[in-house]
């Protein structure tokens, strides 16, 4: 049986069956290991792991400790709880937007693109090539921010860290939003998006495009990419401490763990607290050099799962509220069988707009339908999928 407990309450004799911290660098090789002596469990702590999973069929139990079955429902729950009164009515529907934002996300990609690679040369930040971006991101997200949002599920390996930054600031753009801010803020939240991993461009190519786990001395290196942002931007002329904020904070965590200030609670501006949910999120959700994508569903429970300790628990409820338990662009299977891509998300968030592809059941592909489950009652989303697992593309539908 798989059980979750706090890392406190780790002891010799026990099994590691997942470290819990998909989000962070640790020192351990394997997520899976026997706890063989003290020093196992003293490590784990000393790398911020606050909870962990043990398998009690290789090793000692916790009589009280949650299953991994009861930890999975409850944070189900608390991710309808989260979307039951938001409000969803965009000025336009993703369809009527998908061809706005996929044209959008490509330029803001080759402007990061560029942008970067004169930064690696020592060419200072322009922000004349930016700020016209920002304001059409910004206003794409006012006529419906899921179609950025879905669009930005789709990402080459290759260049993860420029799309990665476009997706951070539409995320951002639509969170900010959602949060009520100012139009001007939300324009700034998108900048800050745009460039907040600046300072990568000063980190070694084989440290930063490594295939694999990074090393302790490696990830020590990466963490200054922060720092090479802050040093960047100061000297840029126009950026205001909002578009700081995003750049400077999203590494830090509520219970002052991260990097690279060690700050915590609301020492971090919101702002701060904001980038740091929409950061992790994009990471997980995305593929890179070393690992599959997450389901954003997951993404969004483990969000949940680890607050407050690394994450403000009232600003992933609102980001939850935000992009929906299932996402435009998550693979979700219904009750029936049917596999499907969330395509719009409806008045009732647990009951998208999708397009049938698959039918496990009866293990064959479908012909393509529309099938909107706010009006087919008698069927619903039971789990999200992998695309992978059904052989979906989906850029062909996004």
């Amino acid at each position: 049986m798989i059980k979750r407990i706090a890392t406190s309450e780790l002891r010799t004799g026990m099994f590691i069956h997942d470290l819990d911290c998909g989000w962070m660098e640790h020192p351990f090789v394997k997520n899976k290991f026997a706890v063989e002596n003290p020093q196992i469990v003293q490590k784990i702590a000393s790398a911020g792991i606050r909870h962990v999973y043990i398998d009690t069929a290789q090793g000692k139990d916790v009589e009280h400790a949650p299953t991994l079955e009861e930890v999975d429902a409850g944070l189900q729950q608390e991710l309808e709880a989260a979307v039951e009164d938001a409000d969803n009515e965009p000025a336009v529907s993703v369809a009527e937007e998908r061809d706005r934002a996929q044209r959008l996300f490509r330029e803001a990609t080759s402007v990061i693109r560029n942008l970067m690679e004169d930064t690696r040369v020592g060419k200072q930040v322009e922000m004349a090539g930016i700020n016209p971006v920002a304001e059409k991101m910004v206003q794409s997200a006012f006529r419906n921010h899921h179609a950025l949002t879905g669009i930005s599920r789709i990402k080459s390996k290759d260049e993860y860290t420029f799309m990665h930054c476009v997706s951070v600031a539409g995320l951002m753009i639509s969170f900010a939003k959602e949060q009520g801010l100012p139009e001007e803020t939300i324009h700034q939240v998108a900048i800050g998006g745009l460039i907040h991993d600046i300072g990568k461009t000063l980190v070694p190519q084989e440290v930063l495009n490594k295939p694999g786990r990074l090393e302790p001395d490696e990830f020590e290196i990466m963490k200054t990419h922060v720092t090479h942002s802050r040093d960047i931007l100061q000297e840029t002329t126009g950026i205001s401490d909002t578009a700081m904020d995003v750049s400077v904070l999203h590494h830090e965590r509520m219970d002052g763990t991260g990097y690279p200030l060690g700050l915590s609670g609301r020492e971090i501006s919101l702002i701060g607290r904001m980038s740091a949910i929409v950061d992790v999120y994009d990471a997980l959700t995305s593929v890179r050099v070393y690992k599959d994508a997450w389901e954003p569903t997951l993404a969004l429970k483990k969000l949940m799962e680890w607050s407050p300790d690394y994450f403000d628990q009232g600003l992933v409820q609102h980001f939850i509220k935000c992009l929906g338990i299932y996402p435009v662009g998550s693979v979700v299977q219904l009750d029936s069988g049917l596999v499907g891509v969330v395509m719009e998300l409806g008045d009732d968030m647990l009951r998208p707009q999708l397009k049938i592809i698959y039918n496990a059941r009866k293990k064959c592909y479908e012909k393509i339908r529309d099938l909107d489950l706010g009006k087919a009652r008698n069927d619903r989303v039971t789990r999200t999928v992998s695309p992978a697992d059904y052989g979906i593309n989906l850029a062909d539908f996004l």
